[in-house]
């Protein structure tokens, strides 16, 4: 008697498919960019070889890797492009501190309202009445405008919500000393609506009498405490009495 036990091929144990193993354990090492997306095709490769007719199995293992895959793939993405938006707004504020000063006095002596403010910190930018009041002075002492420009040697202090950088003035009259504030976006909610972190406060020219000529918005001015007046109005009374 033959005691071989003959095994047809669709009884026979398959292999498990490298592929869909592969694309499972990629798609989890999420936090290396790439191999998620490469999970995702990996398990994408092996879904059609471990179907019930396919030479291979682990088809829950291929299904896995490709809804992985797809979320880690997307989070990827996604992280990338605000990574992406915050560099650029960190570059943004590099150029408000290197050239912001420059292109808004070039702006405000040409008569450019728009390229005046534009490097201005929003709800800070002067009104066209104290822009013109301060072209018109610093024009008297110092002649036409040709540049501003940072003084070497003095690094931005990045990482505080206000500060002033030492800038050098070029006017047709000679150059002159001064200083430019900046003040940090602060504001909850989300990134600026402009993309930019940063933005000028106040600039100051200083004349060689140590006279300072200033470009800013005009502050409020500080109310009285209320009920001073009744008071006073009170005592009147009674005086009269």
């Amino acid at each position: 008697m033959n005691t071989d036990v003959e095994f047809t091929e669709s009884n026979q144990m398959k292999p498990m498919s490298g592929m869909a193993v592969t694309g499972f354990v990629m798609a989890l090492l999420f936090c290396i960019p790439v191999l998620p997306l490469i999970g995702l095709l990996l398990g994408l490769a092996a879904l059609g070889r471990t179907s019930t007719d396919g030479p291979v199995r682990g088809r829950p293992l291929a299904i896995t890797a490709i809804i992985l895959g797809l979320i880690f793939t997307a989070g990827q993405a996604y992280t990338t492009v605000k990574i992406i938006e915050v560099g650029q707004m960190v570059a943004d504020s590099f150029m408000v501190v290197l050239t912001g000063p420059d292109d808004a006095m070039e702006g405000a002596f040409k008569g450019d309202s728009a390229q005046s403010k534009d490097w201005w910190s929003a709800g800070q930018e002067p009104s066209e009445a104290q822009t013109t009041a301060f072209v018109t002075e610093a024009t008297s002492r110092f002649g036409e405008f040709e540049s501003a420009m940072p003084v070497d040697g003095d690094d931005p202090p990045f990482g505080q919500a206000s500060f002033s950088i030492p800038f050098k003035f070029t006017f047709s009259k000679g150059e002159y000393d001064g200083n430019v504030s900046f003040q940090a976006f602060t504001g909850d909610g989300g990134l600026p609506e402009d993309g930019r972190l940063l933005g000028i406060v106040k600039v100051t020219v200083v004349d060689t009498d140590g006279t300072e000529v200033v470009w800013e918005a005009a502050k409020a001015d500080a109310s009285e405490p209320a009920g001073s007046s009744g008071e006073g109005s009170d005592d009147t009374a009674e005086k009269t009495e």
